[in-house]
């Protein structure tokens, strides 16, 4: 969903700026890109095809440049458009024109600006949620149901992947490890020290309890959050685990 939002910002920002785009050269593209020599075919590649239309081939012609009327908005003589002159196939001279009104180079509408601003943001943050989303441990997410079912020692193996169904209070976390491989992150969530049964305590300060978690993603942002007694060892057996199943509404966020 996100990529299609992508792909919408940009068709419609380059047809934005489609739409102020002149086949008309401005005063400072004439001066840097204009030199004798060029051909009919390297001078339309630059400045797009002439008002007057062009000969094929075009040996001894001329080329004429002038703006749409409604971008004569500036109020003093200045650049009004071009001639340009070919001999043997290459230019050899150019006359600028002057007038008052004088072109002013198109701009992209504030409309337009407004909006492509607007939908930049929206997509920004899209973006960012995504990642949060994406890049938060479950844990954190989680963390109230993940303390109780510390402090209750629960292991609801029924509601488990089956992959995880051998796994009982029995089980040391050194042998889910060596069953199902090293977890996808290891998180610290706070508890207090009553909940945690005195089991929680990870540092000397009361304030800083927290039980160490031991997280395995599944697919659509499912896990399973594995709890080993304290002090949260490879020897040590596992207490509880919590089980977040699909989540269909996160799944369709991220895609």
């Amino acid at each position: 969903m996100l990529d299609a939002k992508c792909f919408l910002f940009f068709a419609i920002f380059i047809f934005a700026c489609s739409a102020v785009a002149q086949a008309f050269p401005s005063e400072e593209q004439l001066k840097s890109k204009l030199r004798p020599g060029l051909t009919p075919d390297e001078v339309v590649a630059l400045f797009g095809e002439p008002n007057n239309g062009r000969v094929v081939p075009c040996v001894d012609c001329t080329f004429t440049y002038l703006p749409p009327l409604g971008s004569l908005t500036v109020e003093k003589e200045g650049y009004v458009g071009v001639q340009i002159w070919f001999t043997d196939g290459r230019v050899r001279d150019w006359r600028v024109y002057t007038g008052n009104p004088s072109y002013a180079e198109p701009q992209m509408p504030p409309e337009v600006r407004r909006f492509l601003w607007l939908f930049g943001i929206i997509l920004g943050i899209g973006i960012i949620s995504k990642l949060i989303i994406r890049f938060t441990p479950v844990a954190a997410v989680v963390s109230n149901e993940v303390a109780q079912a510390f402090e209750n020692r629960e292991i609801q193996a029924e509601k488990l992947p089956t992959e995880f169904r051998f796994i009982t209070q029995e089980t040391t976390l050194e042998e889910v490890i060596e069953k199902l491989g090293k977890p996808s992150r290891t998180v610290k969530v706070p508890i207090s020290a009553e909940r945690g049964l005195g089991y929680a305590l990870v540092s000397s300060k009361t304030s800083d309890a927290a039980i160490v978690t031991f997280e395995y993603d599944l697919p659509y942002h499912a896990a399973v959050i594995v709890m080993p007694e304290f002090p949260f060892e490879k020897q040590n057996r596992i207490r509880a685990i919590f089980y977040r199943p699909i989540q269909p509404e996160l799944a369709e966020a991220t895609q």
